[in-house]
């Protein structure tokens, strides 16, 4: 009895252990699908899992609308055509290296491209085979890049081709002035117009060079300026810069008012024609038409810094402090870097006792312009010889900072 009962033991823990088996061995075979299937997103240990709600797939809505959009960026994204036109060229010249007129349209496109590295290096490399428009282009090219000997080397080559080629010329003196030789460029620019008298840059390099000098040639630059008159035709900026130069001077104020009514007769939008005349005016003693013409072109033109300026200074000189302020706060509206309506505004605010404003415009005005730094310090002083000592620290920090 006693062997039976543990035969029987033996078999029922035989029975059990077959059965824990399958179990398993069933658990093993649904799960290893499952592990070879995420396989790939089996991450390191040591990284924290990925929220649930970061893993929720994007819908497709979405993602087509981003797609669309991007696609719509690419698009919208403009395609300089001139681009094309190079990548064009370039295909063509590689398949012939000789076409000389292709190389010069690929040149031509590289300045418009204002790569003119590439175009100096494409024409020289064929300076024997060029055209003039070639040489003319390559002279161009080198004053872009400020190379003033290289620009005199090509227009040689023109110029002993064609002594009256009166553009090589021009552009010859373009170069002599890149290298501040003024002597040499104007003689180039002579010689230009001596040959063609309607040649317009030609005047244009001598009125450069005339008004640069210090003080500017106000005689030469009247002649010359008649001249461009006579020869190329009443332009209107042409009796502008007459008018300038005649305003200029005190002892030509009568040239000065005719020449002003022209240019604003031939150019009533601009504002500088006005302003001249009305100083010319009132240097001729004609004070109440010379301050109404200011006046006006001050309102006409609210843009004009000079406009603005210079009535302003004509209010200050009749003790209008309010009203001069007012211009001169427009002036410095009109043209934010006017150092001279800074100092005007300055000095009315200062005299009304808006010390702030005041303090304000004289940094400014000593910022663009050094020379009033003198005047920010005689204001200073003023302050300190007043009851209002409170701004006195105020203004000499300011004063002292004044480059």
């Amino acid at each position: 009895m006693k062997y039976r009962l543990n035969f029987n033991r033996f078999l029922f823990t035989l029975f059990l252990s077959f059965v824990s088996f399958l179990n398993i061995s069933s658990a093993e075979s649904s799960t290893s699908g499952q592990v070879k299937k995420d396989n790939s997103k089996v991450t390191s240990p040591s990284v924290a899992p990925t929220p649930v709600a970061d893993l929720t797939p994007t819908p497709t809505k979405t993602t087509e609308a981003a797609t669309n959009t991007d696609a719509h960026a690419v698009a919208a994204t403009p395609i300089d055509p001139l681009d094309a036109k190079i990548e064009s060229l370039k295909a063509e010249i590689h398949k012939n290296p000789r076409n000389i007129k292709k190389i010069v349209e690929l040149a031509d496109l590289f300045y418009k491209k204002q790569d003119y590295e590439k175009t100096t290096l494409l024409l020289w490399k064929q300076i024997d085979k060029l055209d003039r428009p070639a040489i003319i282009l390559l002279a161009k090219a080198h004053e872009q890049k400020k190379e003033p000997a290289e620009m005199i080397r090509a227009l040689n080559i023109l110029i002993g081709k064609d002594e009256k080629d009166f553009e090589a010329y021009s552009l010859l003196g373009n170069a002599y002035t890149l290298q501040k030789k003024n002597k040499d460029a104007l003689d180039s620019y002579k010689k230009a117009i001596e040959i063609n008298s309607k040649y317009e840059p030609a005047y244009l390099g001598i009125a450069n060079l005339y008004e640069k000098r210090n003080p500017p040639n106000l005689y030469e630059l009247r002649i010359l300026f008649q001249d461009m008159i006579d020869n190329l035709g009443p332009k209107p900026e042409f009796f502008q810069k007459l008018c300038e130069v005649n305003a200029q001077d005190d002892n030509t104020f009568e040239a000065a008012i005719e020449t002003c009514k022209q240019a604003t007769t031939k150019d009533p939008k601009t504002a500088n024609a006005f302003v001249n005349l009305g100083n010319s005016l009132k240097i001729a003693g004609k004070e109440e038409e010379a301050n109404a013409t200011l006046k006006k072109a001050a309102n006409d033109f609210p843009k004009s810094e000079f406009a603005q300026y210079t009535y302003g200074k004509v209010l200050e000189d009749q003790k209008n402090t309010v009203d001069a302020m007012k211009y001169y706060k427009a002036g410095t509206e009109a043209d934010p870097t006017a150092a001279r309506s800074w100092l005007g505004l300055a000095t009315m605010s200062f005299e009304i006792k808006k010390f702030e404003v005041s303090l304000i415009a004289y940094k400014n005005a000593c910022k663009y312009d050094r020379k009033y730094a003198v005047n920010f310090r005689k204001a200073t002083t003023a302050l300190r010889n007043s009851k209002y000592t409170e701004w006195v620290g105020k203004f000499e920090a300011g004063a002292e900072a004044c480059p």
